[in-house]
Order: C-alpha cells, then sequence, then structure tokens
C-alpha cells in the first residue's frame, strides 16, 4: 500500500492549520480576573483614556478661548463704536465659555 505524496501534502497542510489555529486561540486569549466589571482592564483604561481626553480638549478649549479674548480686546481698542459694542459682546461671551469649561472639567 503506497500513499501519494498529494495526499500527504493535503494532510500536513490541514495538520498545519489546525495548529496554528490553536496558537492562534491560547497565544490571544485573555482571562480577567476582576471582583467586578468596573474593576476590569478594559474599562478602568477606557476610563483613564476619556480622562485624558477630556483634560487635552480642555486645555485645547481655554486656549482657543484666550486667543479669541485677546484677539476681541485688541479689536476693542481699534475700533468705532459700533463695532465696539458687539466686541464687547464678544468679550462677554468668551468669558463666559471660559467659565463654563473650567466648571466642567472640575466637576470630572
Amino acid at each position: 500500500m503506497k500513499i501519494k505524496k498529494e495526499t500527504i501534502k493535503k494532510t500536513v497542510k490541514i495538520i498545519a492549520k489546525i495548529l496554528i489555529w490553536i496558537i492562534f486561540l491560547f497565544t490571544f486569549q485573555q482571562v480577567v480576573h476582576a471582583s467586578s466589571f468596573e474593576s476590569t482592564k478594559l474599562v478602568t483604561g477606557t476610563k483613564s483614556l476619556v480622562e485624558a481626553i477630556i483634560s487635552w480638549l480642555t486645555g485645547i478649549g481655554i486656549t482657543i478661548c484666550g486667543g479669541y479674548f485677546i484677539y476681541y480686546v485688541y479689536c476693542l481698542k481699534t475700533n468705532d463704536e459700533g463695532e465696539r459694542r458687539r466686541n464687547i459682546q464678544n468679550i462677554k461671551t468668551t468669558l463666559i465659555s471660559m467659565v463654563l469649561i473650567t466648571c466642567r472639567t472640575s466637576s470630572y
């Protein structure tokens, strides 16, 4: 009884695929041991990511508001009376935005 080379090649390919899947499943299988869902790595990592993003967005928002504030104060000195009222309103809006951004950040 002679075994054909093609049969051996097919068998080796099937065994290789099975071994690759077994290695893949055991390599990327991650067991999570936690007392509750809130203390898992996924949840704590996501919380840390959200806090980092919020701090960056807060910094960017305050920087942009500060730039607008400086711009409107500069325009306030160079414009006439009609534009002066609009710039004063823009300054108030910018200051309120800065306060709201700061207060929203402190609540986290």
